[in-house]
């Protein structure tokens, strides 16, 4: 079967023979994007956490991370040869700039190009870490930010076909409505995270202040997962050498080390076999939570190496979660993202070409050719009649009934599940014989379910059995075909 995303490149390339050279150009690029390699932005406000996640995310300590905003410009990361920055201007040219001591994006990009740093679009890295097989990852500016590009500027961003969303804790329905990369993609396409999910407590306690913000924000983001960044950060890039370890070791075995852990300044000042040095790094590494963790692994584990922290960090940073996420719901679903962002692209390009016939019509001019409108308005509308939507919408509602944003009956939240992540063995889950009684049971609930939609049933909840009903009705029609 043709995937989405290729149907959609195949339609729109089809189309750009016939339309004048701007339009086709950017119905080419609508089509190279709809098959390339799928992106995730990752957005936030700022000082939430981003970068650091960013750097876990790929694999290196490479996104400038520190105390307030870091990130002063969109940053893409990708698989490459070797480790390499380009700064990509406005005008599309390239400058290749080197990366600063460590292999950090340097701060200060402009001042180092002698640019002003409204005149770049984005930063285009890449290296060769393997965490970006398949992937490429997408660092902006926090929202708030006075550096947030606007307008053309994001167009890197633009790109992505999801969205992984750091936020804190205290975040509330309008801090996300700010985060239109996010707000863009809605819940089927969100993965959203409690950033620095150790300072809000234990993890027990970190779970529950995720649970209260994926209740508070589930329409807009889905479930809420907490993780520690820095764990993770820490754990995967190799910062974590064996003088390091050799110094939690020394520490573990310091009966003062446990009280001087309260305090940040506490730690780094009092009486220690370990130098003030290097325990100022520990924390920059560990933060306080980390640092504790390799000690208690230490005291038990005297032998336990570099290897062995690293794993006990990044199980404490709930990265694997995170992770695990990405992978079942956007790389599960990146064919069917890219698709339904390539429709948003030719509907944006559908409406400027609507907006300059009109503005020409005023002018009395020709400028613009009111038949490529109609291309573009049939290609749109023949992109929009395929079932794809069918799955989004299931999709989007199941991701909100999971954040607890959407209460549904059980019954309607069970055939929601089924048909949101199909499984090619549906038949034996349900209890039935084979193809023939599946299309049977498909005919049963769609009528149901219509039935359910059309009778004095809120709103919302008729929304969804619509959309169940039609996801059943499809899968008859696949069935009896």
């Amino acid at each position: 079967m043709e995937r989405w995303a290729e149907d959609t490149a195949r339609r729109c390339r089809a189309v750009a023979p016939g339309v004048a050279l701007p339009v086709a150009d950017a119905l080419d690029t609508v089509a190279a994007r709809a098959v390339a390699t799928p992106a995730i932005v990752v957005t936030g406000p700022v000082s939430s956490g981003k970068s650091t996640l960013v750097n876990a995310l790929v694999g290196r300590r490479v996104a400038p991370t520190g105390a307030g905003e870091c990130t002063r410009l969109t940053a893409r990361y990708v698989r490459g040869p070797v480790d390499r920055l380009d700064v990509v201007l406005a005008d599309g040219t390239r400058r290749p700039l080197p990366l600063a001591e460590g292999g950090r994006v340097p701060a200060a990009v402009g001042d180092r190009l002698g640019v002003d740093p409204a005149d770049v679009d984005h930063l285009l890295v890449s290296l060769t870490s393997e965490a970006l097989d398949g992937l490429t990852v997408v660092d902006t500016p926090g929202a708030g930010s006075a550096r947030r590009p606007r307008g053309p500027a994001r167009g890197a961003a633009d790109a992505a076909e999801a969205a992984l969303v750091v936020l804190p804790a205290a975040a509330r329905p309008a801090d996300v409505a700010g985060l239109a990369d996010a707000a863009r993609h809605g819940p089927a396409g969100v993965v959203a995270v409690l950033g620095r999910a150790d300072t809000v407590g234990t993890g027990a306690e970190a779970a529950a202040a995720a649970d209260a913000l994926s209740r508070r924000l589930g329409a807009q983001v889905g479930a809420v997962t907490p993780v520690v960044g820095l764990l993770a950060e820490t754990a995967l890039t190799g910062a974590l050498v064996t003088a390091d370890v050799a110094a939690l070791r020394a520490l573990a075995a310091d009966p003062g080390t446990d009280a001087a852990l309260a305090d940040p300044d506490l730690f780094t000042s009092a009486p220690s076999v370990v130098d003030p040095a290097t325990r100022s790094r520990l924390l920059d590494l560990l933060d306080r939570r980390g640092t504790g963790l390799a000690v208690a692994l230490l005291g038990e584990c005297p032998d336990a190496g570099v290897g062995e922290v690293c794993a006990a960090l990044l199980a404490a940073s709930g990265l694997d979660r995170v992770v695990d996420r990405l992978r079942a719901e956007v790389r599960g679903r990146s064919d069917l993202l890219a698709s339904v962002a390539a429709e948003r692209r030719v509907a944006a390009l559908a409406e400027a070409e609507r907006l300059a016939v009109r503005a020409d019509r005023r002018r009395g001019t020709a400028g613009s050719d009111d038949r490529d409108l109609v291309r573009l308005t049939d290609l749109l509308e023949d992109l929009r009649a395929r079932p794809l939507h069918v799955d989004v919408a299931l999709v989007e509602a199941a991701a909100r009934h999971a954040s607890g944003a959407l209460p549904l009956p059980d019954d309607l939240a069970a055939d929601l599940a089924l048909l949101a992540a199909p499984a090619p063995d549906l038949a034996r889950r349900l209890g039935l014989g084979g193809p023939g009684e599946l299309a049977g049971h498909a005919a049963r609930r769609a009528a149901a379910w219509r039935g359910y939609a059309n009778w004095g049933t809120p709103p919302v909840r008729a929304e969804v059995a619509g959309t169940v009903h039609r996801g059943w009705a499809r899968l008859w029609g696949e069935l009896t075909r």
